[in-house]
């Protein structure tokens, strides 16, 4: 099968609004939490809600983005075109060659 990018698209956009979603929705539980005296209380807040909403994102982002580009990498189907070069165990003479045929389709697993 070859590869679907629409698939890995689909599943990165789904992956990047989820992470999104919980970063924002962290956002607002830290401000709502934080005191609101004083300007530079408001830009504290506001930091640690963006940092706190990054590390979110990324800790869902990250790890969504790599299972979506390893699951499209693995709907490949590999065959193996004849001429390639290959080695096999056993005297010298055995261990040179080249594939004659196409091999039997594989997938990564």
């Amino acid at each position: 099968m070859p590869l679907v990018k629409p698939v890995l698209d689909a599943a990165i956009k789904t992956t990047l609004n989820a992470a999104f979603a919980a970063a924002m929705t962290d956002f607002v539980a830290v401000v709502k939490t934080s005191p609101k005296t004083g300007n530079d209380n408001e830009a504290l807040s506001l930091t640690a809600a963006i940092a706190s909403a990054s590390i979110v994102f990324s800790n869902i982002a990250g790890p969504g983005i790599s299972t979506a580009v390893d699951a499209y990498i693995r709907t490949q189907t590999i065959i193996t075109p004849p001429g390639q070069t290959v080695a096999t165990a056993g005297s010298p003479a055995a261990q040179a060659g080249a594939t004659t045929s196409p091999s039997p389709p594989a997938l990564i697993a």
